[in-house]
């Protein structure tokens, strides 16, 4: 004689139909898991893409800043069509760009790398920190604070010999 069938199964499904409560509990828990890690990624991404697109614009005002500042003591000397840059005035007008744009606050761990110029072309390196909104703690932990960016433009003196 055969035994009956359990509430809600039927004959020539699987024996164990009350084993089956759950599992669709635990197909929602990981897909939720994913969906999370997924989103944490995107933020994290698209958090550093942006302090990366601010860095290289601040870097490229900087450079910019510093072409349009010619050495005025071998202009006043006189014998030359172009006015040339110097060491010195690019690097007071990249300070003058960093202080004025408050890069100091806008971006973690700010330094200014290298200014330096030929006497035409001026080459400006910054370099920022850029901290991670979500899992910070594990992030932090892995890349020593934050991820590292570093931007470099160069400008050419609106004055200069072709």
């Amino acid at each position: 004689m055969r035994s009956p069938t359990p509430l809600g199964c039927h004959r020539g499904t699987a024996r164990r139909c009350a084993g089956d409560g759950g599992q669709l509990l635990l197909l929602v828990l990981v897909y939720a898991v994913i969906a999370g890690v997924l989103v944490t990624v995107v933020v994290n991404l698209s958090t550093a893409y942006l302090h990366r697109r601010s860095l290289v614009a601040a870097v490229d005002g900087a450079a910019l800043s510093a072409a349009n500042q010619p050495d005025l003591a071998r202009v006043y000397q006189g014998g030359s069509a172009a006015l040339p840059l110097s060491d010195e005035g690019t690097t007071m007008a990249v300070a003058q760009y960093v202080d004025d744009a408050r890069l100091d606050e806008r971006f973690g761990a700010f330094e200014v790398v290298d200014v330096s110029t030929d006497g035409r072309t001026v080459t400006v390196t910054f370099a920022a920190t850029v901290r991670m909104p979500l899992l910070n703690a594990i992030a932090s932990s892995v890349t020593g604070g934050g991820y590292r960016f570093d931007a470099t433009a160069r400008a050419r003196s609106p004055l200069s010999d072709p």
